[in-house]
């Protein structure tokens, strides 16, 4: 009976849980279907029949569960599981272990090496050793081969040490410590973990189950290193602060132990390094922030986050004192773990981007404090375990972020361009998030889901959802447009009382705050209200009289006119304001070509509009906006606003009319009023 590296994986996940498990946790833990896990589920209760134990506890409503009686037995079993016979390696699990067996050796390693311990054929492996070697260059690691050295991995020994934390991690989560110390460790484990658990007593810290399990196998192998004198070098500076911390008396205490038991010489620049481990280690205890100046560093980091976060989240937290406290200590060993590269896997990631999207993106957005502060980027992980502390501190203060608007952004090349874009979107819009950026080509074969418009610097079919085309460098008019267009997309929402109450104590004294709520309260309802019912539909603006048809409409400009002379002879706009739409497109080019074969000519307000409304021309031969075919136009619809809001519901439906390729196409082929005042009443709701 065979496991393979899936199902032992979902096997050590319950080994480890110490109560009932749902299949929803168990899926987004292993990014598979639930449909899957019943299916590994079912093999694994073959396989423990097959070795004469008990099926899993299943109860509908909670999940699965192991009794420890069974836990037991099941992890017995597993440590006498032969790789070869019963267990099938994942890709990433077999480069993990050639990673390992590579930074532990004691002799020359060879290909037949790697295929005693791997299961798979000749080629698989040798297709391994390939990727691994692209991958390890980009961490500037060679891995080479020589005739008697064997394989062997050449650069700096800080890079193995990231690369072996990373192997270590993956390992423990694919197979389990006991697994891993069936094949890794001999005699050292248990003095280690002796060592590991006084060095808690000896400094006060206590460290959880997983981070003493990753320790004792990294110590093993590093240990090994050890032996041949692979050390670390650290700059002298750098060692003069860690020597400040108390972790560096704890690895300092750990090293000695293991020089004195093992009868290891190690030097001074590896209890440095311990030191910096250990700084990164996540501890059960919340230990006091010594003060420092990298400490005030933290501080004002995390300040500027908490600052940025409320900004991007629309909220205010109450007990904003204790939260910086709080998210300070997290941030330290997170600051350690980024600086010297030192990877945690976070098993939750996955879940938090499922269940937590939107505070998971905000939480995104701001973490560029950290990677301006330790010169590195930051992974998903990291961002999972800080999301994970403003999820709990909102549910805690019982609020909820407002619904976010989340945009994709495409260029030409989708690098560059789309950075500088994004920036400005983000600037403009604090309510909406840039979740992707590509280029044309990946955009075509894309998925759009969670996305809710597209602004791009290139014309794009779109593809159900709203697409907004601009330049590189947003103009006053691309602004004006994305403000506009992007406002009618989301329901207006009343922002909250508590946060007007803040902005308004930062520059008054209030005399009566309950009274001044209830004020702002009532006229906010009020105003919300009358702008609702105030807010015309499309049906109500594209009306008869306003709508046109011809064979040809002349130059575009003419078009212009021709297309907004309803509104002229009927009193909506002044022959101004036709001049100030023209003047538009003369200034800023072609922007108001804002889909294929469609453009929606306009001007401010105050530019000559009377009364809202809007009117349509359609041209059998079209005109052309520029020298270029893709901006000859079918059908012009003239905009006269008042406001900034009164359109904004009938724009809505407008966009979602000619979002659609389908109506685009009607409206091109279409010959009478009734037909177009037909298909306008079907998005007039």
């Amino acid at each position: 009976m065979i496991l393979d590296a899936r199902s032992v994986q979902l096997l050590n996940t319950l080994l480890r849980s110490s109560g009932y498990v749902t299949i929803d946790a168990l899926a987004q833990s292993l990014q598979v279907s639930k449909r899957t896990v019943y299916y590994d589920i079912q093999k694994i209760n073959d396989w423990l029949i097959s070795q004469g134990l008990f099926e899993l506890k299943h109860v509908r409503t909670l999940g699965f569960y192991v009794d420890d009686s069974l836990k037991k037995q099941v992890v017995k079993q597993l440590q006498t599981l032969q790789p070869i016979r019963h267990y099938d390696y994942s890709p990433e699990e077999r480069k993990a272990w050639i990673g390992l067996l590579l930074l532990s050796r004691s002799r020359p390693l060879f290909l037949r090496d790697f295929l005693e311990k791997l299961p798979v054929s000749r080629s698989t492996l040798l297709n391994d050793v390939k990727e691994l070697k692209t991958y390890w260059r980009k961490l500037g690691l060679q891995f080479d081969f020589e005739r008697k050295q064997g394989y062997f991995l050449k650069g700096e020994e800080i890079q193995k040490r990231k690369l072996l934390v990373q192997h270590i991690v993956l390992l423990l989560k694919m197979i389990g410590y006991e697994r891993l110390c069936t094949q890794l460790l001999h005699k050292e484990e248990g003095r280690l973990k002796e060592i590991i658990h006084q060095s808690e007593s000896f400094s006060t810290v206590r460290y959880t189950n997983d981070i003493v399990q990753t320790l004792t196998i990294y110590l093993a192998v590093v240990m090994k290193r050890w032996i041949h004198e692979k050390y670390i070098q650290m700059d002298e500076q750098e060692k003069e602060i860690l020597r400040l911390t108390k972790e560096y008396e704890t690895a300092r205490y750990i090293v000695i132990q293991i020089k004195n038991h093992f009868q290891i010489d190690v030097k001074e620049d590896e209890i440095c390094y311990l030191t910096t481990y250990l700084l990164g280690l996540r501890t059960t205890d919340e230990q006091p922030i010594v003060q420092s100046n990298e400490t005030a560093i933290l501080k004002q980091m995390v300040k500027n986050m908490i600052d940025d976060f409320q900004t991007y989240a629309c909220v205010q937290f109450n007990q904003r004192e204790e939260l910086e406290k709080n998210l300070l200590i997290h941030m330290k060993p997170a600051y350690y773990r980024l600086k010297y590269g030192l990877h945690w896997q976070n098993e939750l990631t996955e879940s938090v981007k499922t269940n937590y999207y939107e505070i998971f993106t905000l939480t995104k957005k701001v973490a560029h404090h950290i990677e301006h502060v330790v010169g590195q980027s930051v992974n998903d992980d990291e961002i999972a375990y800080i999301a994970m502390h403003f999820g709990g501190w909102l549910d805690r203060e019982g609020v909820s972020v407002p619904k976010r608007k989340k945009a994709l952004v495409v260029c030409e090349s989708g690098i560059g361009t789309s950075r500088i874009l994004q920036r400005q979107i983000e600037d403009l819009l604090p309510t909406v998030d840039v979740v992707k950026m590509m280029s044309v080509r990946q955009f075509q074969t894309c998925t759009l889901e969670r996305i809710d418009f597209v602004v791009t610097t290139v014309p794009l079919q779109s593809q159900s959802i709203p697409v907004y085309t601009v330049r590189p460098i947003l103009t006053a008019a691309d602004k004006m447009q994305l403000l506009r267009e992007v406002n009618q997309l989301s329901e207006r929402r009343t922002p909250s009382i508590e946060a007007l109450l803040e902005i308004v104590k930062k520059h008054a004294k209030i005399i009566n705050e309950k009274a001044l709520a209830q004020e702002l309260h009532e006229y906010m309802s009020q105003n919300a209200r009358k702008e609702i019912s105030a807010k015309p539909m499309l049906k109500d603006l594209l009306i008869r009289p306003h709508i046109q048809f011809v064979e040809e409409g002349g130059d575009w400009k003419e078009a212009i006119a021709l297309a907004a002379k309803p509104l002229l002879d009927r009193g909506y706009i002044t022959n101004e304001y036709i001049e100030a739409m023209i003047n538009n497109v003369i200034e800023l080019g072609p922007y108001i070509v804002i889909t294929p074969g469609v453009a929606l000519p306009h001007a401010r307000p105050e530019q000559g509009v009377k009364k809202i409304g809007m009117s349509l021309l359609k041209m059998k031969n079209g005109c052309l906006f520029s020298e270029k075919e893709e901006h000859r136009v079918y059908v012009i619809i003239v905009l006269a606003a008042i406001d900034n809001e009164t359109h904004l519901k009938a724009l809505s439906q407008l966009t979602r009319l000619l979002s659609d390729k389908e109506n685009r196409e009607t409206l091109f082929s279409i010959t009478s009023t009734d037909e177009v005042l037909s298909l306008i009443a079907a998005y007039s709701h």
